[in-house]
């Protein structure tokens, strides 16, 4: 069984389920692997499994990349690519 949990890992670290653009500042809560922005941006809040709170005082440069267990999370400024979690 090991095997098959690799590959669901790799699979989610590759973004295998999605993913999706962000340009706006709504609140995005679908679920994610990883957040990658294509501009630089801000984040308002992001929230997950080990981090959470507020993050405006903090500039991700474009190619910039957070991976983990993220539950939600909102720019402030800028745009991202967002890869689904699995369900």
């Amino acid at each position: 069984m090991a095997g098959v949990q690799t590959d669901i890992a790799t699979q989610d670290s590759m973004g295998f389920q999605g993913a999706v653009p962000i340009s706006g500042t709504a609140l995005n809560s679908a679920g994610y692997t990883a957040v990658q922005f294509t501009e630089s941006s801000t984040l308002t809040s992001i929230a997950g499994f080990g981090f959470s709170g507020t993050w405006t005082a903090h500039t991700f440069p474009a190619g910039s990349i957070i991976r983990g267990r993220i539950t939600s999370f909102q720019l402030a400024s800028g745009r991202a690519i967002a890869y689904l979690a699995r369900a």
